[in-house]
């Protein structure tokens, strides 16, 4: 039982995807070493397009201002006010998708993904009703949750 802990220790320190060998003692099957990587990989995959999806759409609010003012509740889409708010959205959304490309302080930029998804369903919700874009997002938001909720993360940076 020692020796067997010690070696599942060993083999997850090395990265090995088969760090939970059989108790027979016998090789895993190719399936069930791919199931594992799958499992082991799963989280890393979530966060980094995660990452991509806020980054594609926060650049193309950065580039594309005026096509996303529409969006903001409550104020003319041609005001400053709007282009300012869509602008600033941009950054964030551009951040947050680097942070967790990069695995930069993933946890806290899923968080703040999460929060700031949150907002946009609830937003277009009650402005535009239940809609393609708000089952869009809700599925974005759980996979934030998703991200913020992981603590196996491969290729991240950490302090």
């Amino acid at each position: 039982m020692a020796r067997r802990n010690r070696a599942r220790r060993l083999a997850a320190q090395a990265g090995a995807a088969f760090a939970n060998p059989r108790p027979d003692g016998q090789a895993q099957s190719s399936g069930t070493n791919a199931v594992e990587s799958i499992r082991v990989w799963a989280p890393t995959a979530a966060r980094i397009s995660l990452g991509l999806v806020l980054l594609w759409f926060g650049m193309h609010e950065l580039i594309q201002p005026s096509q996303w003012t529409g969006y903001v509740p409550i104020i003319s889409q041609t005001s400053h006010l709007a282009l300012a708010m869509v602008l600033l959205h941009g950054w964030l959304l551009t951040v947050l998708g680097v942070a967790l490309t990069l695995g930069v302080g993933a946890q806290l930029a899923a968080a703040v993904s999460a929060l700031l998804l949150l907002e946009i369903v609830v937003a277009l919700s009650v402005t535009g009703g239940v809609s393609d874009i708000v089952a869009r997002d809700l599925g974005v938001f759980g996979l934030a949750v998703a991200v913020f909720s992981s603590d196996s993360q491969k290729l991240i940076l950490r302090s």
